[in-house]
């Protein structure tokens, strides 16, 4: 499978901007996964998925940090009953369905009161701003560099290292009624139009998962 956005825990506060929609993230992963694998950002990802990457650059999820600045996503906010000029960045719960890799190695850094961040957790936060690749896809670190050295990988190798196959339970856990701006939508739909566009597979790798038609 193409890789594009993985896990994130927390209820979003704001959990989307213009459009009402909140925002997928997965904290419940629909593989299993050993514990261990960093988040890289998507930055890695981009340089063997360019379209997705790019296409994803321009969704919402890629923006989702930004809807939590101030002034920004009023419009959502208001319907919510959320200040348009707060700055909801701060806010651990927010922050948690807005950013990539929330609180887990290589992550954004998470939001503890009291607790400065270390100089490399302040350099690496920006870099993990808005929903990413590793949100939807599970972190990066050890299968990422495995797909790039071994071209005929199959499926159950990269999800022994962190791969996660996206289904509707991984948005659920940002994209639930502990949303403020939660609305209902439709997996299938939003795949391919709200996350990146679907590049059909050269290979299908021994995938064991259904995947949607030609892709």
């Amino acid at each position: 499978m193409k890789l594009l956005a993985a896990a994130l825990l927390g209820v979003a506060v704001v959990a989307s901007w213009a459009g009402g929609n909140a925002l997928p993230i997965a904290a419940s992963p629909a593989c299993p996964r050993q514990d261990g694998p960093k988040f890289v950002g998507s930055k890695s990802c981009q340089k063997c998925h360019f379209q997705e990457h790019a296409s994803w650059a321009k969704t919402k999820m890629a923006l989702a940090f930004k809807a939590l600045k101030p002034k920004e996503a009023v419009d959502a906010k208001k319907a919510a009953g959320l200040d348009p000029d707060k700055d909801y960045t701060k806010e651990a719960k927010c922050v948690a369905c807005h950013v990539t890799g929330y609180g887990k190695p290589g992550g954004y850094p998470a939001i503890v009161e009291g607790k400065e961040w270390t100089a490399e957790e302040k350099e690496r936060a920006p870099l993990m701003e808005g929903v990413g690749c590793e949100n939807c896809h599970g972190p990066g670190e050890k299968y990422s560099p495995y797909k790039k050295d071994n071209k005929e990988y199959k499926w159950e190798d990269i999800a022994k290292l962190g791969a996660v196959h996206v289904d509707d339970k991984t948005c659920a856990s940002c994209h639930n009624k502990d949303s403020p701006t939660f609305k209902e939508f439709d997996f299938k739909e939003k795949i391919g139009k709200d996350t990146h566009a679907l590049i059909k597979m050269k290979k299908d790798h021994a995938c064991d998962h259904k995947h949607m038609e030609g892709k």
